[in-house]
């Protein structure tokens, strides 16, 4: 009998040894999500949402020359309206990182809601628009923007034109263009001038040269006194530098050459 008795009785304080350690860990259970509540609150009534308007993804660099030279150049520009960001707090500033070496372009929001960034360089970006609260809370959202290039190229009265160079590889590394236009125009005006000497047509030859001196496209022409040829192709090999080349026969009247060629990107 007293051999059971002392059994009962271990058997009595394991049970209460486990139910007092069952009670123990409910409790940290209990005290680790009162915890857990208490430090997201603070988080849950922080908010911003981040709302970005823009007429467009996709703008254009212009550069023009005038006999060989670059006179003007227009970026391309691109604008975005912070307008209708809201928050829970109060709005300090927005801004655009451009993500390619520059500083973040930032304005406090009393100067008002439009960021403007400018880019002169062809070629594929991401961009990082932001806002910022009175608390230093900052929501991010990426734009994809499409920058494509247009050179417009003047030259007049020569019989030796220039030949017009370009680069269609982006300089940001990024993906290359799908595609380059051409739009060639040459006039051979009239002699109105010259009395008893009547014009005569010209001959010529478009060619577009890549970087190895290979001929990549050609085509010719004859164009008569007083008249205009347009010769316009595509070309989709938008790697290595190029040239457009108008090669004239020999002592031929003068022309004047007015084309472009755009390198355009794909979204």
């Amino acid at each position: 009998m007293d051999f059971i008795n002392r059994v009962i009785n271990i058997s009595n304080a394991v049970g209460k040894n486990m139910a007092r350690s069952t009670s123990i860990v409910m409790l940290l259970i209990f005290a680790s999500i009162s915890l857990s509540g208490c430090l997201f609150s603070s988080d849950e009534d922080v908010s911003i949402e981040l709302i970005v308007n823009y007429d467009s993804n996709f703008e254009t660099i212009v550069e023009t020359y005038s006999e060989g030279d670059l006179v003007q150049t227009s970026p391309a520009r691109f604008e975005f309206d912070f307008a209708e960001t809201t928050t829970s707090k109060t709005i300090q500033s927005f801004g655009i990182n451009p993500l390619d070496g520059r500083d973040s372009i930032e304005i406090d929001v009393s100067n008002g809601s439009i960021v403007s960034i400018e880019f002169y360089e062809h070629g594929m970006y991401e961009i990082d628009a932001y806002a910022i609260d009175s608390n230093g809370v900052k929501t991010n959202q990426s734009i994809a923007l499409r920058v494509d290039l247009r050179i417009d190229w003047r030259q007049t009265d020569t019989n030796n034109p220039l030949a017009l160079p370009f680069n269609p590889e982006p300089a940001n590394q990024g993906q290359n263009a799908k595609m380059i236009e051409i739009v060639s125009n040459v006039e051979n005006p009239s002699l109105v001038n010259n009395i008893g000497d009547s014009g005569q047509s010209i001959q010529l030859t478009w060619q577009l040269v890549d970087e190895l001196d290979d001929i990549c496209q050609t085509r010719n022409g004859q164009i008569n006194d007083g008249d205009t040829m347009m010769w316009q192709t595509l070309y989709f090999n938008t790697y290595m530098l190029h040239e457009l080349r108008i090669v004239m026969d020999d002592g031929q009247d003068s022309i004047n050459v007015n084309q472009s060629v755009s390198i355009l990107y794909d979204n």
